[in-house]
């Protein structure tokens, strides 16, 4: 059998086979020791290795099974969109946290299943359109691009169906529950008042919540990802695979905060940071947290009555080679940050997305800071005309942006918009929490084997 027709076979097994196998339940920490234990058993499942291996058993959930090539197929997927070197070595390392990964989201998608929720072909089509635009993927490209590197888009359709129906097992099961009231908001609203004048940070979170796993399992799991960081891997994609914060969708984007809002055992840390860097892994009373400082200001506060601001932008894009070592990143990314820092005006910035960017640089249009997504807007909200941003890094590149134009229009109600922004970081802080209690529920309830 060709490995064109190896894989499809594996594939179809994988999505086909859900037997329940009869063994010894696993308990959460006997879970960790074999998971330890994948990383030795799978590198022959890789694609191109066309071994029997992939046909074998990764591990039982309940009546699904993952098999080892569902295991090697989404590393193989991690390492082509996190910038990680595809090597022996890199692939063993990942191994028990992805394996984790899809045993969460087994437990997920069953959950969903017991609800009747289900996420439709064109929610999954939609996901994988925007990850082709994020990814510099050219439209309907993205089966051909992963084929390219022997994965099936199977794998990604499943990523995005289980990250989906949680999102409505979560909805579903505690929407009606949570009940944010307008004190709590008034609160928040004052300490955001008191602010002004005092450093504030832009910051991005990893974290891993302890719940019920052991302590030491969960610390063991935050130096991998951070060691993965360090070494040169996507912090978007990093956050977006690792993260068990509610944040995790948004890249782990927390937006602007002071040292005292990121709580005694982190704000104190990420004070000493320059923009760029992260932070140790850092335990707290809940869990472990990784940040990254991507900017500092001194904050503001509010301006009740203050006018609606709309922003022009113009972006310079420089890609990433895949797989490019860390070395080659950070100068990349001081090269961007340089050529940006020599442009005086709008005109002069396009001139080096024309002569030194990719075709994603160009001017984007005008954008109430309001309708920008958060890291964009958390970007660009402090700056004036012909300034530019700080450099973010990209799952294909890095980006900087200046603002172009900066115009207000009276009569907009900042303090209103305000109330419902916090009430709605209320509700995801609260439905998160939820989850994770949910979700280790489910994983207490559940029949889980580890299979090698």
């Amino acid at each position: 059998m060709d490995m064109q027709n190896f894989t499809s076979a594996a594939t179809e097994l994988s999505r086909t086979i859900c037997t329940r196998l009869s063994r010894t339940r696993l308990g959460v920490g006997r879970l960790a020791a074999k998971l330890a234990l994948v990383a030795a058993l799978f590198i022959g499942a890789m694609p191109g290795h066309g071994s029997a291996q992939s046909l074998n058993i990764a591990a039982v959930v309940n009546d699904d099974v993952i098999s080892i090539f569902d295991l090697s197929q989404r590393i193989g997927l991690i390492i082509t969109f996190s910038n990680l070197p595809n090597t022996p070595e890199t692939q063993q390392r990942i191994a028990p946290d992805v394996l984790r990964r899809l045993i969460v989201e087994k437990l997920h998608l069953q959950e969903a299943e017991r609800l009747e929720i289900e996420v439709s072909e064109d929610d999954i089509a939609n996901a994988i359109r925007n990850m082709e635009k994020k990814s510099d993927i050219p439209p309907n490209g993205m089966e051909a691009f992963l084929k390219s590197r022997g994965l099936d888009i199977y794998t990604l359709e499943q990523q995005f169906r289980a990250e989906q129906a949680w999102v409505r097992v979560v909805g579903n099961l505690f929407r009606r529950l949570v009940t944010i009231s307008e004190q709590e908001v008034e609160d928040v609203l004052d300490a955001e008042r008191a602010k002004a004048g005092k450093p504030e940070y832009l910051t991005a979170e990893i974290f891993l919540a302890f719940d019920e796993k052991p302590a030491s399992e969960v610390q063991q799991v935050a130096n991998r990802i951070h060691e993965q960081i360090a070494a040169g891997a996507s912090w978007p994609q990093m956050a977006q695979n690792f993260s068990e914060a509610a944040t995790a969708a948004q890249s782990g984007d927390m937006g602007w905060n002071t040292a005292a809002d990121l709580g005694p055992d982190i704000g104190p840390v990420v004070a000493q940071l320059q923009p760029g860097q992260i932070t140790p892994p850092l335990t707290t009373e809940d869990g472990v947290h990784i940040v990254l400082l991507r900017d500092q200001r001194t904050a503001r506060g509010f301006e009740k009555g203050a006018a609606d601001v709309t922003v022009g932008l113009h972006q310079l894009h420089v890609a990433i080679p895949p797989g490019s070592d860390p070395l080659t990143v950070s100068e990349i990314t001081a090269r961007t940050k340089s050529l940006a820092e020599g442009a005086a005006n709008c005109e002069s910035f396009s001139g080096l997305g024309e002569s030194q960017g990719s075709e994603l640089s160009g001017y984007l249009g005008e954008f109430s800071l309001d309708k920008l997504n958060p890291q964009f807007r958390s970007m660009v909200e402090a700056l004036q005309p012909n300034q530019i941003s700080q450099p973010l890094r990209t799952d294909n590149g890095v980006i900087v942006l200046m603002v172009c134009s900066r115009s207000t229009a009276e009569g907009g109600d900042p303090i209103a918009e305000a109330r419902e922004k916090i009430r709605l970081q209320l509700l995801n802080e609260r439905l998160s929490r939820m989850a994770r209690q949910h979700e280790d529920k489910l994983r207490r309830e559940a029949f889980i084997d580890i299979r090698l």
